[in-house]
């Protein structure tokens, strides 16, 4: 094996790993912001907050699951 397919094989697995940690902030971003609307008071339906927070958290593990399904 020669240098040149190393230092590109060390490239690779350091963009993957950097692309994976911003695909992870920005499902985490843009679940955040949903969540955010309704901290400014309380909600009414404690249980509606409750299926929303549980909704969010759902969709942040599909995301997370497709993407490694998809091998970014």
């Amino acid at each position: 094996m020669n240098a040149n397919r190393m230092i590109d094989m060390i490239v690779r697995i350091v963009f993957r790993k950097l692309i994976n940690r911003g695909i992870d902030k920005g499902i985490d971003l843009a679940a955040g912001m949903t969540s955010k609307t309704d901290r400014g008071g309380a909600t009414p339906d404690p249980e509606a907050a409750k299926r929303q927070k549980q909704t969010i958290r759902q969709a942040q593990r599909t995301a997370r699951q497709l993407r490694r399904f998809t091998k970014l």
